[in-house]
């Protein structure tokens, strides 16, 4: 790493069913100053109950979830990370909160929260600490001042950093200029599942799309928005455990992101869009691979440029769709298939296929290769910044530190459009749309669109029956076919035994 750059990593999807953790040795090898997580650290949803007629998974209790973080901070890989200058931070997503596709009807929301913070190694009278403690749920912002030359030191603390509204009132808040040579980057991670509103239970209800859903809640949204309106950052990056950008399907119950609730996501875009909000940048995880995605953003009758939303998903330390080599599962104990070498091969193929017939026009295409910016090996995410020419280099790392996607975007390039293939009618319709669909819709609010295009509502239904049914196809059909051999066998030694009984 040259002179006048800093770095950051991050990553999700770690789970204790695979013994080999590869990317800690990468880490430590990249002289970063922090290392975020994404959610997932641990899979605490992994006890079954009950497998037929429909798998049954034991909530994760206090004690359960404290054994398995217990265990992972006692990986030599990650034990060393820790006794490093390295700083921790992040938030969960459903598996290490203790409850997969968990919502704030979890019983054991505070006290897995008070685990989690303890198992990041914040202090007992931080603010974030303070709010686990209180059931408010995992959610807080820390601040790095890389004009500091001591990496001990980069770490600011919260009055210091004076955007956590729980620690510095409003009306004390920093207004001073920001200087040209500013070398803040703030991190704000957010808590999409101790205040989430639980998915819609009515088939109906789930594919109509849930205006009045929240990831969040009021009293987490309201700190948000202070906070990171507060921001002096020359870089600010929120992680949330669940995707943003992405629509992938019409029940969000199956495919949890943030499209599934569209008026929380509406209110995210305004929070990371305010006037003050330099260079925003979106850490996502949960899926097992790794993307880049982009919406252009307009704000309705007003001559404020276009700004653009990047949106980095980085996740699968431990397995993800293309990691033949081990289970493709988080919990790869509890299925037959989840170690058979055909299935993972084949999964890894339909998440292909998907990637190429789906109108998914919020994922990056490189303007040098003309590929789509998304992987599906083992992978991580560091943001290089460089104060020297400005610029912020997004990297997604394979196992062996090797790069697998890679994008640089000048830091004002992060903040204002400086080209856009949208028309104007593009975001007329998106705007339409959310006016008469959400709830408290203004006409002044910004407006964000994939950035290659709406996708034809009928090209992206087609493309979900197609690739479910190359999935059942290559998937289904050897199982199917076996069970029928083993069916034919089991008939013809039935039928011979009764002959052998008539003689």
């Amino acid at each position: 790493m040259s002179k006048g750059v800093s770095r950051i990593a991050f990553g999700s999807c770690t789970s204790q069913h695979h013994e080999e953790q590869p990317f800690w040795p990468v880490i430590m090898s990249r002289n970063v100053t922090a290392f975020i997580w994404g959610g997932d650290a641990v899979y605490a949803d992994d006890r079954l109950v009950k497998r037929f007629p429909k798998k049954k998974l034991m909530d994760a209790t206090p004690d359960y979830l404290n054994k398995l973080l217990t265990e992972q901070r006692n990986v030599p890989g990650y034990k060393a990370l820790l006794e490093s200058n390295v700083s921790i931070f992040g938030t969960v997503d459903d598996h290490d909160y203790g409850r997969n596709n968990g919502d704030k009807t979890f019983p054991w929301r505070r006290e897995n929260a008070i685990e989690f913070v303890k198992f990041l190694g914040l202090s007992e009278e931080s603010a974030m600490f303070k709010r686990a403690h209180e059931g408010r749920g995992i959610y807080g912002v820390q601040v790095y001042d890389f004009s500091r030359s001591k990496p001990n030191e980069r770490l600011l603390t919260d009055t210091e950093a004076a955007l956590d509204p729980d620690v510095v009132p409003i009306v004390d808040a920093v207004t001073e200029d920001i200087p040209s040579d500013n070398r803040l980057v703030a991190v704000f991670v957010i808590d999409v599942r101790s205040n989430k509103i639980p998915w819609p239970g009515k088939i109906s209800e789930r594919f109509s799309g849930n205006n009045s859903g929240d990831f969040l809640g009021e009293e987490q949204f309201v700190w948000f928005e202070t906070a990171i309106g507060r921001s002096r950052a020359a870089v600010n990056i929120v992680v949330s455990g669940l995707q943003v950008h992405a629509e992938r399907f019409y029940d969000g119950a199956v495919v949890e992101n943030w499209n599934g609730f569209p008026h929380a996501q509406h209110r995210l875009h305004q929070a990371l869009l305010q006037s003050n909000v330099q260079a925003p940048i979106l850490i996502t995880g949960d899926v097992h691979h790794a993307q880049i995605l982009r919406k252009d953003c307009r704000r309705q009758h007003s001559d404020l440029p276009i700004r653009p939303l990047y949106e980095i998903t980085t996740s699968g330390m431990t397995h993800a769709w293309g990691s033949t080599r081990s289970s493709v599962c988080g919990r790869a104990r509890l299925s037959p298939f989840c170690n058979v070498y055909y299935y993972n091969k084949m999964w890894g193929w339909v998440m292909h296929f998907a990637h190429w017939i789906s109108p998914w026009n919020e994922i990056v295409i490189d303007e040098k290769t003309r590929k789509l910016q998304y992987s599906l090996d083992l992978n991580i995410a560091e943001l290089d910044f460089d104060w020297v020419e400005r610029k912020v280099l997004a990297t997604i790392l394979g196992s062996n530190g090797e790069p697998l996607l890679q994008q640089k975007w000048p830091f004002d390039d992060l903040s204002i459009v400086q080209k856009t293939t949208l028309r104007d009618q593009d975001f007329d319709l998106v705007s339409q749309y959310l006016r008469d669909r959400l709830i408290g819709g203004e006409n002044n609010d910004w407006t964000c669109v994939h950035y290659r295009g709406i996708p034809s509502p009928l090209a992206f239904a087609l493309s979900i029956v197609v690739t479910v049914t190359v999935g059942f196809t290559l998937l289904g059909g050897p199982t199917i076919l076996i069970l029928l051999i083993f069916r034919r066998l089991w008939l013809a030694r039935s039928r011979n035994s009764r002959k052998r009984k008539e003689t």
